[in-house]
């Protein structure tokens, strides 16, 4: 019993260290927030500036002593870090919530978790009344999503990638005048960082110049990047030049960063080879044609609000816009549809995403064609790129787990009294990370109508959904696993010690 006993006590440690990391990292992460935007409210006199300090700071300071004092193995297993990942997920959101109630922007402790949720899975719901909230609650609900859309690029490039997960979309060769974007974990996350933050200064200076102010295109910018909808107060996204800024805004954070570095250093070949960019932007170009023609489309503002509309749902930003004209019933079916599919692979949208949907489609063709012909041997091919049969099995693997948090989660909400229609979008949208969420006949709902038990069970499908579900259900799995370990390694220690005694 030795060895087996070494063993679980390592996988032990190595668990346990692990989440120790991503609790100390959550807690750090969203109390620097805190603090930061407690002194923003400082900036406009507000009253919230004392609460966001000291809670800020009060998860700051053990958040940083916890990751300095926690001992590390020399290896973590795959699993254990993204436990860790999840686990620091989960801690930004409880910090968040903290933060929420200590302002009083929320009363109740469920609202302020979905709050919190909404904001760093980016999803496009909120129940903040943003013409009343101070200028440090604000800016902090706002740079949640910020802080989420980097985290989700993070473990789409850098980390799944470092773990054999999604290699064949990570951009790691080098040679043949390649520049990857992800040769390694650490130059993947530093050149991730740097292309968001300057893609978020670039959107920053658009808003300015469309005419929104300070404040508000800070909030707009971080919205956009992260594709996060999340609005400020006023209606800035009514002005057409506006409008027209968060449309490219929102065609950029919908791609993958993978093609935007390729963009940037001039690797056309890798562009030209990129099949999931052509359809990322022949499904932008005839899904608006398809909207303002189920939206009776006639002059030039409506035009630009179909395009607006679809981009928004397509990337899942969800900036909130009311219909305009007269909508068929097919054109909510069809926006629910595309904020399902979601943006490119490798982006800060969610959804199913589109290489994924390729992945699939080419599996159905070689499947049908080997009815036909039992002995034909075939490898996927999406552009340039040649899946392993690992991918493929993972790509099916998240289509199954996609599928069925939608379906938990719809049967859910309409258990605790949402109607179909809007417990079927309520649970896309939340598994998508997505939004607005709308009625059939294309209005915008307000999540505040909902009950709160409704509203609490959204957050489950919105957590594990920003984090591309199947590391997050995989690191549930691991948890689990070592857990079940440690307790029968226990029971056995008990009855030997019996046995001795006896």
């Amino acid at each position: 019993m030795g060895l087996p006993s070494r063993r679980t006590a390592a996988a032990w440690r190595s668990l346990s260290s692990a989440v120790v990391s991503g609790i100390a990292v959550g807690a750090l992460a969203a109390g620097a927030l805190g603090a930061l935007a407690g002194l923003a409210d400082l900036t406009d006199g507000g009253t919230d500036a004392a609460p966001l300090l000291l809670t800020g700071i009060a998860a700051t300071l053990p958040g940083w002593l916890l990751f300095r004092s926690v001992s590390r193995p020399r290896r973590h297993q795959a699993g254990d870090i993204l436990t860790g990942v999840t686990t620091a997920f989960l801690a930004m959101v409880a910090v968040g919530a903290l933060l929420y109630l200590a302002t009083g922007a929320h009363g109740a402790f469920d609202d302020a978790v979905f709050e919190s949720a909404a904001g760093f899975s980016t999803t496009a719901m909120t129940l903040l009344d943003v013409e009343e909230l101070g200028r440090g609650v604000l800016l902090f609900r706002a740079a949640s999503q910020w802080v989420g859309g980097l985290g989700a690029l993070l473990l789409g490039i850098a980390i799944l990638p470092a773990l054999s997960v999604g290699r064949e979309l990570a951009d790691r060769r080098r040679g043949m005048g390649r520049k990857p974007l992800a040769p390694s974990g650490g130059t993947a996350a530093r050149n991730v960082l740097g292309l968001y933050g300057s893609f978020t200064l670039l959107m920053l200076l658009g808003y300015l110049v469309a005419g929104v102010g300070g404040v508000g295109s800070l909030v707009l910018a971080v919205s956009t990047v992260s594709t996060g909808g999340f609005v400020g107060p006023g209606d800035p996204l009514a002005d057409p030049a506006v409008q027209w800024v968060a449309i490219g805004g929102m065609v950029v954070a919908g791609a993958s960063l993978v093609v935007i570095w390729r963009l940037l250093t001039l690797q056309w070949g890798g562009i030209r080879r990129a099949a999931e960019f052509r359809a990322y932007l022949l499904f932008l170009v005839a899904g608006s044609l398809l909207l303002a023609w189920w939206t009776d489309a006639a002059g030039w503002s409506e035009w630009r609000q179909a395009i607006f509309t679809l981009v928004s749902a397509a990337t899942t930003t969800g900036f909130p816009s009311n219909p305009v004209g007269a909508w068929a019933a097919v054109a909510p079916v069809f926006l629910l549809m595309a904020a399902a599919v979601g943006p490119m692979t490798g982006s800060t949208g969610g959804g199913f995403q589109i290489f994924r949907l390729l992945g699939l489609l080419k599996l159905a063709q070689r499947e049908l064609m080997r009815q036909l012909h039992p002995s034909l041997v075939a490898r996927i091919r999406i552009g340039g790129l040649v899946l392993s049969e690992a991918t493929v099995g993972r790509i099916v693997l998240q289509q199954f787990l996609f599928v069925a948090v939608l379906i938990g989660t719809t049967g859910a909400v309409a258990v605790l009294g949402l109607d179909l229609a809007t417990a079927l979008a309520a649970g896309v949208h939340a598994a998508a990370s997505a939004g607005p969420v709308r009625a059939l006949d294309g209005g915008v709902l307000d999540p505040a109508d909902w009950s709160r038990p409704v509203r609490l069970a959204l957050v489950p499908a919105m957590v594990v959904g920003r984090l591309a579900l199947y590391p997050a259900l995989l690191a549930a799995g691991t948890a689990a696993t070592a857990i079940r370990d440690r307790l029968r390694l226990r029971r056995r220690l008990v009855a030997r010690r019996a046995e001795r005694v006896g």
